[in-house]
């Protein structure tokens, strides 16, 4: 699959032109269209109360958020080049719930490190829930970082559907790298780890992809070893599944998917 339609996400109350510079980059590096996205919704305390006090103060959100999502819009639309086709969406809505719809238009998300699972939902996009109700990949860029290399990638491979979908997902970007690591987490079962590592190095050699394999020992957790993995060969991107579950409405994220969002310092590529 090319990469032809991108969706960044972006926060109401922050500027983030870093993140608006690597998703045009990205979008002109695969002759892509580029959407901005950015919504919010009044807390549920300020919806909750009696007499024209709280209707006041409901209105005064309201139209706060209007005016933020304006702004939003304008930083966009001033950063993006008229090479790039882009276009704006944008209002007052849960941001994840709207980000989520927005996904069927999108072949790939792109979000800030900063945005992180379990902060205010109302105000700030919770990428957890996004990575794990979108059904597109997304891609999570490190603090800090202007583009993504992809030169070499380390892929974080069990034998799951999410890793399974995360390594379609991420063809694009691991077709045109020159050397792919696919690294499985010994938990005890070496025989069948090494074999199922090998399938997917075998599936990723068949679609013309630079991939290598190995087994590592589990050494402090798997998404840190994962991580000194992919720090010590050298590359700029780790590719997984996005692995949670829903909880009364919520979509809780795993440990290991925790611990790569949780990692700054380097991009993730997230499938579910």
């Amino acid at each position: 699959m090319d990469i032809r339609n991108i969706v960044v996400g972006l926060n109401v109350d922050a500027e983030q032109p870093e993140l608006i510079a690597f998703a045009v980059a990205l979008a002109d590096k695969h002759h892509a269209s580029l959407t901005g996205y950015s919504s919010a919704q009044p807390p549920v305390t300020t919806t909750i109360g009696a007499g024209d006090i709280a209707g006041a103060l409901y209105v005064e959100q309201m139209q706060g958020i209007e005016q933020a999502v304006g702004r939003a819009k304008d930083r966009f639309m001033a950063a993006v080049p008229a090479s790039v086709h882009h276009k704006w969406i944008g209002g007052v809505q849960w941001p994840a719930t709207g980000l989520i719809e927005l996904a069927r238009t999108a072949d790939l998300i792109v979000l800030g490190s900063g945005e992180v699972a379990g902060q205010d939902g109302s105000a700030a996009i919770d990428i957890g829930e996004v990575l794990l109700g979108a059904g597109r990949p997304v891609l999570v860029v490190a603090e800090g970082a202007p583009s993504l290399k992809a030169e070499k990638i380390v892929v974080a491979w069990k034998d799951t559907k999410e890793a399974r979908r995360a390594i379609v997902d991420a063809l694009p970007f691991l077709k045109a790298a020159s050397d792919v690591q696919v690294l499985v987490i010994d938990e005890g079962n070496l025989a069948t780890e090494r074999a199922s590592m090998q399938d997917a190095v075998a599936w990723l050699l068949s679609h013309e992809v630079k991939a290598r394999g190995d087994v590592l020992p589990n050494e402090g957790g798997v998404s840190e070893t994962i991580t000194h993995a992919a720090t010590s060969a050298g590359a700029d991107l780790i590719v997984s599944g996005a692995y949670g579950h829903s909880r009364l409405r919520q979509w809780l994220v795993g440990g290991m998917t925790r611990g790569l969002l949780s990692n700054a310092g380097i991009h993730r590529l997230l499938s579910n």
